[in-house]
This record gives structure tokens, C-alpha cells and sequence, in this order.
């Protein structure tokens, strides 16, 4: 019986099952945050126009997609890629919140998007491999 790689594996892993993998994350990921932003929200009497579900949900959603897709070539090109794809995601993070401290939108809008961008991130970074690791078993089954 032949084992396969991390990369070879990588390599039979869809384009298709790596959209479903990020939209999977993702739905997951803009539910949390949609709850998480309603609880700050709620828990400091705010309101926003530019931060509202919608937007949280496109963003989170959007995010975990392309994450799948960083992450397969990452999975194609290294044996690290999980090391390689949490840093990344923790570094976006940080850019993300350094951008709404400089450039708030709306006045105490920091409270509640930070937060979220760490949790979309955390999300990200522990769903995606898993999410991935699992179209990979799949597709070596199939193939």
C-alpha cells in the first residue's frame, strides 16, 4: 500500500472541494461573528450603519473562501502549511485592526470590528486545515 504526501494529497483536493471547504468555514465563521458583534453591541448600547450583519457576514464568509484557496497552495508548496496559513491569518488580523484604529468608519466602531477580525481569523486558521485535511481524505478515497 502506497502512502501519499501532504502534497500529493493537496494536489487531488478540487477546486470544488476547496469552495465548499471555505464556504463551509465560512458560514460557520460569519454566524460566530454575527453573534459575537450583536453581544458587544448589545452590551454597550451601540449602533452602527456601515457594521451591520450583512456586512459581517459577506466579509467572514468572503475571508474563509479565499483562506481555503491560500491555503491550498500553501498545502501544494510546503509541508507547513497549517504554521504558514495561522500566520498569515493572525497577521491579517493585526493589519485589519491597525486599518480601524487609523481609519475608523464610525465612532466606537473599533470595539466591535476588532474583536471580530481576531475571531474570523481564529476561525479561519482552525477550520480551514481541518476543513481541508477532510476533502483531501475524501478525494484520496475517491481517486
Amino acid at each position: 500500500m502506497q502512502t501519499m504526501t501532504q502534497q500529493q494529497i493537496a494536489r487531488s483536493v478540487t477546486i470544488g472541494r476547496t469552495l465548499i471547504a471555505g464556504s463551509a468555514a465560512g458560514v460557520i465563521s460569519a454566524i460566530v461573528s454575527n453573534l459575537l458583534a450583536w453581544g458587544i453591541i448589545a452590551a454597550n448600547d451601540f449602533a452602527f450603519e456601515m457594521l451591520n450583519g450583512f456586512s459581517i457576514t459577506l466579509s467572514a464568509f468572503f475571508a474563509n473562501v479565499i483562506g481555503a484557496f491560500i491555503y491550498r497552495v500553501l498545502q501544494k508548496r510546503s509541508s507547513r502549511a497549517v504554521i504558514y496559513y495561522a500566520i498569515l491569518s493572525l497577521v491579517m488580523a493585526v493589519l485589519m485592526t491597525f486599518n480601524t484604529v487609523s481609519n475608523p468608519m464610525e465612532p466606537h466602531i473599533g470595539a466591535v470590528a476588532n474583536p471580530l477580525h481576531f475571531a474570523v481569523a481564529l476561525l479561519s486558521l482552525v477550520l480551514i486545515p481541518k476543513f481541508m485535511q477532510r476533502a483531501a481524505a475524501a478525494a484520496s478515497k475517491k481517486g
